[in-house]
């Protein structure tokens, strides 16, 4: 993905200053980490060269941002991508709460485009998937991760696709309410050998209008709730 990059720190104290006004949820990615996690902006200090961000949304997390130090940060600004590397400088702890003061990025990536960026289900969740091959035999699996463009998949063994292969029949159950129909084209395929469950990646093709609002909403709703599991700030 190519943006626009902002070296400038007022332009890029700007952009920063949005995001924790708006609470922006922060994905956050470590070198190395396969793994996802969350965290949001506590203060923008570009005169001392520094960031605080709250803590990680999990133990795991914590422990291994403490050993990598480097972290990858993206976030969604009125749904335009923004994107920027820093490195851990120090930790500590206020009120049972772990903060952490991260270098202050020399460069920022903005993306003119806006990005769909995958949000994680959280525990508790659960969106059924049903699809058919060309041939109609079934596919069964349920989703990890969303945005509105596509989802992050297990599938129910013995389940297995394709990488390319496209699935003319595919049902989301978002709801009791809510249901999508529509394609999906397999992006990415895995196979979990410990598991025995195949791991895909897809992007949903020729989703309807109304089905595609009821998906947008739902990326919100899981984006807010996400915020709410979050540590809370501190001031």
């Amino acid at each position: 993905m190519n943006g626009d990059q902002i070296t400038n720190r007022l332009k890029s104290q700007h952009l920063l200053e949005k995001l924790k006004a708006e609470q922006a949820l922060l994905q956050i990615s470590i070198p190395g980490v396969p793994e996802t996690f969350f965290s949001s902006l506590l203060a923008i200090k570009p005169e001392d060269d520094y960031l605080l961000l709250d803590e990680l949304n999990s133990k795991h997390a914590h422990k291994l941002l403490l050993v990598h130090k480097k972290l990858n940060v993206h976030a969604k600004l009125d749904g335009i991508g923004i994107q920027f590397s820093t490195q851990l400088i120090t930790h500590a702890k206020e009120s049972g709460i772990f903060f952490y003061k991260v270098e202050y990025p020399e460069t920022v990536l903005y993306f003119q485009k806006r990005q769909n960026y995958r949000i994680n289900i959280g525990l508790g969740v659960n969106i059924p998937i049903k699809m058919k091959r060309d041939d109609g035999s079934p596919v069964y699996g349920h989703i990890i991760n969303l945005s509105e463009t596509g989802a992050g998949i297990i599938l129910d063994s013995p389940y297995s696709l394709q990488l390319a292969e496209i699935l003319p029949y595919c049902e989301v159950r978002l709801t009791d309410e809510s249901i999508i129909n529509c394609q999906l084209e397999v992006r990415y395929a895995s196979m979990n050998k410990k598991t025995s469950h195949q791991h895909i990646g897809g992007k949903f093709l020729g989703v309807s209008g109304p089905d595609q609002r009821d998906l947008a909403r739902l990326v919100i709703d899981l984006q807010r709730d996400m915020m709410k599991r979050l540590p809370k700030g501190k001031e």
